[in-house]
């Protein structure tokens, strides 16, 4: 009897204990997530943390970077003198308001286009991903950024994010 409940026990134990190893093996296997601003959806990678900066609907920086998005409503646009009908006008007014160097290309990719560019800040050189995403009343650009020499290492994770973008009615 005493050997018949040793063995209950000890595969009780190991039951458990193997219940414990999955559950903490698929949490921290979780490499992305993903937030929700307004009626938009992106996944980013869990290392972005939350953040706050002037102007940006929405913000997060890595060790190596930034992720941010910037609502703007069609109306808005229009009574600031801007004639965007596209995200394509509304990239260009962009890249022309902002003074970006080297006059980026704009490219369509899925429902959004996007233009790639470096910009030197406080003697540092940053490469940057910008997608603008044409939904409903309003336009959101989706700004990406990293250090110059790692931008290789990130533009697939960048445009993986850019890709994920969702827009939800609030009530969802």
């Amino acid at each position: 009897m005493k050997s018949f409940l040793r063995k209950s026990i000890k595969r009780v134990a190991l039951t458990v204990l193997g219940v414990l190893m999955i559950s903490t093996l698929t949490s921290c296997g979780a490499t992305t997530k993903t937030i929700k601003s307004e009626d938009m959806k992106i996944t980013l990678s869990r290392e972005y943390k939350e953040s706050t900066l002037a102007n940006a609907t929405w913000y997060y920086t890595s060790p190596d970077g930034l992720a941010m998005g910037i609502r703007s409503l069609k109306d808005d646009v229009e009574k600031s003198g801007l004639e965007c009908n596209s995200a394509q006008d509304y990239a260009a007014a962009y890249i022309k308001a902002n003074n970006i160097p080297g006059s980026p290309k704009v490219t369509k990719k899925g429902d959004y286009v996007y233009f790639k560019y470096n910009h030197k800040v406080s003697g540092t050189d940053y490469s940057y991903l910008t997608c603008i995403y044409d939904h409903d009343d309003e336009y959101w650009l989706v700004n990406f950024a990293c250090y110059k020499e790692l931008y290789s290492e990130y533009e697939k994770d960048f445009f993986e994010s850019a890709d994920s973008v969702t827009f939800v009615e609030d009530d969802e």
